[in-house]
């Protein structure tokens, strides 16, 4: 099924901070496509902007979804060393109470509990956490390959152009816009 989201862009789509040789999208823009895309494996694009603007509209889906997802790699960096800190502590933690030889209920349970948590945190970082995350580049690179094509056949809309946006790495179906040749 093939989600479509619908937009019209007049102004202020631009995030204000950016640099104009590198221009990124508005953070609420931002938001909601990505909100909206979630998550959907065919994603269609309906955009009204300016014809003139249809070039850096795309330079700065590319720039604002290429940054995010270097961000998200980070993140998975960030936390795949916290899970492998938090199984050192444990294994470091066992490890100090055995040579320490610790005796007594008490003072085992502490430490049995403690390693287990650390332990059960590091799994839920690599298993769900980093899952998790993961999922969001690719949701970025299928928004960012999107090609923006300009529909001629909405000239009602006076100094805008129609333009569609469709995915570059799956083929068009029958009754798709075309692909501009390059």
């Amino acid at each position: 099924m093939t989600k479509k989201i619908d937009l019209t862009i007049s102004h202020d789509y631009l995030n204000p901070f950016a640099s104009p040789d590198n221009p990124k999208l508005s953070p609420e823009l931002v938001d909601y496509l990505s909100d909206s895309a979630w998550y959907h494996p065919e994603l269609s694009l309906q955009i009204r902007c300016p014809e003139d603007e249809r070039e850096r509209l795309q330079q700065a889906i590319s720039n604002t979804f290429a940054e995010k997802s270097e961000q998200l790699r980070g993140d998975i960096r960030t936390l795949r060393l916290v899970a492998l800190t938090l199984l050192g502590l444990a294994l470091a933690l066992v490890l100090a109470g055995t040579a320490l030889g610790i005796e007594g209920t008490i003072p085992v349970g502490v430490v049995t509990v403690t390693a287990w948590m650390l332990i059960w945190r590091s799994a839920e970082i690599f298993f769900l956490d980093i899952r998790s995350v993961n999922r969001q580049p690719r949701k970025y690179q299928r928004i960012k390959a999107v090609l923006i094509e300009v529909d001629r056949s909405h000239a009602t809309l006076g100094t805008a152009a129609f333009a569609t946006l469709v995915p570059t790495d799956q083929p068009l179906r029958a009754g798709s816009p075309q692909r501009r040749s390059s």
